[in-house]
């Protein structure tokens, strides 16, 4: 008998429990839906608006940008419709920012207050504005919804005490803004559009029956892929906005270290590898609203600085869709920027030769001694006046002290006291067509410290024309060769050796 009640007990249970959790369901469904949503609707989104005698303005706007045609339409949309109170303020006369503010309110799809935290809606436009649960009740960026979820045919209508202003993105914003038409011009004149057929927005037709597009385009930029995608609304940036002032304060100093040959570009590309030399730290990853309390910032092309606060001292912040522009009338960054220590590996196989020798990798690992990279070379000798020759890429026109680093016998030989001599001999662009001159160099102390790398002075030579390797211009006309400088009777009596063991070769800047 137990049995059996228990076999008839359960299922009540469950039926009751089941009756509870509905009743929560529904309950929870009420909150977010009207007694009389459950009816088919019967009007499209553009009806609604039309009918609704609170929303004439927004209908009105709605009808001067074409988009009353596209809430007809059976695409499934949903509508932020800000109130006639709301829009008092507006300036309908002005055309483009009716259009700004009719596509900052309209999403696709169907976007319900169910469920809803905080949900960042990409709107038409491709701006994100926060959709928000607040508790006592929900709202679109700072503005409340007044009336939730009302349905259409073709998707949903929230209406909203306020509107959201649109706000240009940093890409935008640099193109309306008179203070930075270098800047602008330079970005602006790199960039590709493509039209994209599936955000475009079909908004009727003209006479002949061709169909009309709120067109949306794809851009690419070969800058911007370098230095930050400042166009896109997924992502956020901080960027420091060099005015026209300045940008050509930039320009007059940067621009004498691209003297480049015909050859190689010439006058177009220095102007090209000038301006870039300007845009390429000024974009960072992610807002960056209070710098000065942070102790470094790194630029999206890897640049670290440090006490970013002078960065951005007595720039101007400008909120922006995707982050922060900070414009500023001086250019914040030293020729050390740009204007940096040259090394080239001596490892590295990329552009060198060698004659009268082998070369041979080895490491420095586990001998005491550390070399660049913990590798070095080997140059052995296999005839008369060995020598390695290094291709030197990305020289600017500028003054550099020109080393050699040499590595002692004793990394694998404690007992290896003997010195070398070396000698050498650059190739630089001489003449404006780019033809190339032969300089030899013998220092007055070329002898290497066998105890220790040396680190040799070869010349200090300020370089007329700049040599920058991209993949337009690939030819690297600047190298250096070292050659062994010992005779065979200092080798025979044992004062010198003939093998060299090289680590790199370095230009540093000259400041003056």
């Amino acid at each position: 008998m137990k049995n059996i009640l228990l076999k008839h007990f359960i299922p009540s249970v469950v039926l009751l429990s089941t009756m509870l959790l509905t009743g929560c369901e529904n309950d929870k469904w009420n909150d977010h839906y009207n007694e009389d949503s459950f009816n088919l609707p019967t009007q499209t989104l553009k009806e609604y608006i039309q009918e609704e005698p609170s929303l004439s303005t927004f209908f009105e706007m709605l009808t001067a940008t074409g988009y009353d045609s596209v809430l007809n339409s059976s695409q499934s949309f949903t509508v932020w419709a800000p109130t006639n109170d709301a829009l008092s303020g507006v300036n309908t006369a002005d055309q483009q920012l009716v259009r700004n503010i009719v596509i900052n309110h309209i999403a696709r799809g169907r976007i319900t207050t169910s469920g809803v935290i905080d949900q960042p809606v990409k709107m038409i436009d491709g701006k994100y504005i926060h959709f928000k649960n607040t508790g006592a009740g929900y709202s679109l960026g700072d503005n409340n919804v007044i009336t939730p979820n009302v349905q259409a045919i073709n998707g949903l209508v929230h209406v909203i005490d306020g509107y959201a202003p649109y706000l240009f993105n940093l890409w935008e914003f640099m193109g309306k803004n008179d203070q930075l038409d270098s800047l602008s011009s330079y970005l602006y004149n790199q960039k590709i559009e493509i039209f994209d057929a599936e955000n475009s927005i079909e908004i009727g037709a003209d006479s002949t029956g061709q169909v009309i597009y709120d067109s949306a385009f794809i851009v690419t930029n070969p800058v911007l892929q370098k230095i930050g995608m400042l166009n896109s609304e997924d992502s956020s940036y901080t960027v420091l906005m060099p005015d026209n002032t300045a940008w050509n304060d930039a320009y007059g100093r940067i621009e004498g270290f691209y003297n480049l040959p015909e050859d190689a570009g010439g006058a177009k590309r220095q102007r090209s590898l000038t301006q870039f030399t300007i845009v390429q730290n000024i974009v960072y990853p992610g807002i960056i609203s209070q710098p000065g309390s942070l102790d470094s910032v790194v630029s999206t092309t890897g640049s670290v600085f440090y006490n970013p606060g002078t960065i951005f001292a007595n720039a101007q912040q400008k909120e922006m869709s995707n982050g922060l522009g900070y414009i500023t009338n001086q250019f914040p960054f030293d020729d050390s920027t740009w204007y940096k220590k040259n090394k080239v590996e001596a490892e590295s196989s990329d552009g060198r030769t060698n004659s009268g020798s082998s070369i041979f990798t080895r490491t420095s690992y586990g001998t005491g001694i550390t070399t660049s990279g913990n590798r070095y070379i080997l140059v052995d000798p296999t005839s008369v006046d060995p020598s390695v020759e290094f291709s030197i890429p990305n020289v600017l026109s500028a003054k550099y002290n020109i080393y050699c680093v040499f590595v002692p016998g004793k990394i694998v030989d404690p007992n290896d006291t003997v010195p070398t001599k070396a000698r050498f001999q650059l190739t630089y662009i001489s003449r404006s067509s780019g033809s190339t001159f032969i300089k030899r160099f013998t220092p007055a102390n070329n002898e290497t410290n066998p105890d220790g790398l040396t680190k040799m002075l070869v010349t200090q030579y300020d370089f007329e024309f700049a040599n920058v390797i991209d993949d337009d211009y690939d030819r690297v006309a600047v190298k250096l060769k070292v050659t062994n400088d010992v005779t065979p009777e200092e080798e025979q009596a044992g004062d010198f050796s003939r093998t060299m063991r090289i680590d790199c070769i370095i230009l540093e800047p000259v400041s003056e």
